[in-house]
């Protein structure tokens, strides 16, 4: 039986019709279908037959480069298992349509990405980050302060007193972690609002806002000890690494070198944007822990000035919110249709003549603001002062957009359950239910 094919002759593209023929010696001839011209005649075991995928075309390679394509996949089974019997030839033909073995080929390959995802990765980037040396974790910090310096932090506004007493407080924290070089500063947050935050050489920054949050020292002592813990677990080097690891191999497969040159040139904004797992809070709140129970500091503190930060960050976004729709609402209010209707009336009542006394009164109305420019101009400057802050008024608003926001169904089941913390409750578990010594019980 003739094989029909597609032939190449290796030194050009161009390509001619041609049938094989196979004798029982085991000799493959190639001829021309058009001028039945004898091209070639070779044994067969030195033709190179590709692997049968699908219906993808298969290849018979000759010693000269020449090479022919068909798709008659059949026939060229019945010549391999007649001249040249092997397992090997149609393997990946008989896997690839096994439906058992494709079910097992996707199982495993799901369960390799999730375990690579899991646990390949977060190990890779612990062993990075614990091998990198001290200038690339000082380098990483220095840019990244700077950033925040230049784009969001002003200097602190804290007294001097008050920086030196926290610093006196935090000293048993800093000496009993000395080998992690713990350097504290403090700035005023700006944007960034309360907060404190750790950088990969040791710097812990405290924001002006936090420290006058807290009603002691010692919930800002048990936010220094969570801090130092992401300090020793070098929680933000692995989680840029981590996260750089998908986007290297993403660059490596696309061949975009500039997306991986940029990463690292980018290193100080996605540490500043960056927020940690929940596996590396549960390290850092250990930690924080530790501290407390050794040093005889109640554990609530640390939940207690968390509870009371979670309350003002979701305030302030609502707030945000409910003036952005007030806005919007009063823009969409119909009064500039209105008024153009009733002054397209008055046009057309002075176009006929139609002056009244109540028309001439207007005019004099305005001679009379003109020659009272002075007083308006005292009232605007009286409107343009700046009213005193009523804090009372804003914990009534936020108070009121929170309890809507916790009613509203769709917040609460579908946005609220993405951005939710799952930790809330354990966190408050350890910090608040469970029993502790105390200093007074000493």
């Amino acid at each position: 039986m003739e094989l029909q094919g597609v032939w190449f002759d290796g030194k050009t593209s161009a390509s001619i019709q041609v049938e094989l023929h196979i004798d029982d010696t085991g000799d493959i001839s190639v001829v021309a279908v058009d001028t039945q011209h004898a091209i070639l005649q070779v044994p067969f075991s030195v033709v190179r037959v590709s692997s049968r995928v699908g219906n993808v075309p298969r290849y018979l390679y000759f010693p000269n480069g020449e090479k022919c394509e068909t798709k008659q996949h059949e026939l060229v089974d019945q010549w391999l298992r007649k001249y040249r019997p092997s397992f090997w030839h149609n393997l990946a033909h008989q896997l690839e349509t096994h439906t058992y073995f494709v079910a097992l080929t996707v199982v495993l390959v799901a369960s390799f990405t999730w375990a690579t995802v899991v646990y390949g990765l977060p190990a890779a980037s612990r062993y990075i980050a614990y091998h990198l040396p001290q200038g690339v974790m000082n380098r990483a910090a220095t840019e990244t302060l700077a950033f925040l310096d230049k784009t969001q932090l002003k200097p602190t506004t804290l007294d001097e007193q008050t920086r030196d007493q926290l610093l006196k407080d935090f000293a048993p924290a800093l000496t009993q972690n000395k080998d992690l070089h713990i350097n504290v500063i403090f700035r005023r947050g700006g944007a960034i609002g309360a907060n404190a935050f750790a950088l990969p050489d040791g710097t812990v920054l405290f924001t002006d806002e936090i420290v006058q949050l807290a009603n002691s020292n010692d919930e800002l002592i048990s936010v220094l000890a969570h801090e130092i813990g992401h300090v020793k677990y070098r929680h933000a080097l692995r989680s840029v690494i981590q996260g750089s690891v998908v986007s290297f191999g993403v660059a490596m497969v696309t061949g975009d070198l500039s997306a991986a040159s940029s990463l690292l040139a980018s290193l100080p904004v996605i540490m500043t944007n960056m927020s940690y797992s929940r596996d590396f809070e549960r390290e850092a709140d250990n930690n924080s822990l530790v501290f407390l129970d050794r040093n005889h500091i109640e554990r609530h503190h640390f939940v207690d000035l968390m509870e009371r930060l979670t309350y003002q960050a979701e305030c302030s976004q609502l707030v945000i919110q409910d003036n952005l729709k007030n806005k919007i609402k009063a823009k969409l209010l119909p009064t500039s249709a209105s008024s153009s209707s009733i002054s397209a009336n008055e046009d057309a009542k002075k176009s006929e003549g139609e002056f009244d006394d109540e028309d001439l009164s207007d005019d004099d109305d305005f001679a009379d603001a003109d020659e009272n420019d002075d007083e308006f101009e005292d009232d605007d400057s009286e409107d343009d002062a700046t009213p005193p802050f009523d804090l009372e008024a804003h914990r009534a608003q936020c108070d009121k957009l929170i309890a809507d926001y916790k009613d509203d169904f769709f917040h609460t089941k579908l946005l609220g359950y993405f951005a939710s913390h799952p930790e809330t409750d354990e966190r408050t578990q350890k910090f608040k239910a469970q029993p502790v010594t105390t200093k007074e019980s000493q």
